[in-house]
């Protein structure tokens, strides 16, 4: 077997009682199913935000549109289960836009990576209103 390089590592580790210690490169994050830290669900969901988050400004930046944006997401249950992503957005984009900032959310590496075992749905909103 060919070892290749990771995309990415995780080490985690538990005592006899007590939360996981998750060692994420030079960071540490506290995972719990109770009050000590978020649970493994949340971290994912914390996931597919953040590199939504990332996306969203790198795309938008590109555009010249810079500001504040907030990226809610939501697992829920099903059937099916489902990723509900809601980009935020203080002011308005154009109808050709927000399928732009759309379609580059679609190609993010962690959307490519849950897409076989998770469905994604993504709105893109401003002040209330779907825009896509």
């Amino acid at each position: 077997m060919t070892m290749q390089m990771p995309l990415a590592a995780a080490q985690a580790r538990i005592a006899p009682s007590g939360p996981v210690v998750l060692g994420l490169g030079a960071h540490t994050v506290v995972v719990d199913h109770g009050d000590g830290g978020p649970t493994p669900l949340e971290l994912m969901t914390g996931a597919l935000a953040a590199c939504s988050a990332m996306t969203a400004r790198t795309h938008l930046a590109r555009d010249g549109d810079i500001g504040d944006l907030d990226v809610l997401v939501t697992l829920d249950a099903g059937p099916p289960t489902l990723f509900y992503r809601r980009v935020l957005l203080p002011w308005r984009l154009s109808t050709t836009d927000v399928h732009r900032l759309a379609d580059a959310l679609e190609r993010t590496e962690l959307t490519m990576l849950l897409r076989p075992s998770f469905q994604i749905r993504t709105a893109v909103e401003h002040a209330g209103d779907v825009l896509n």
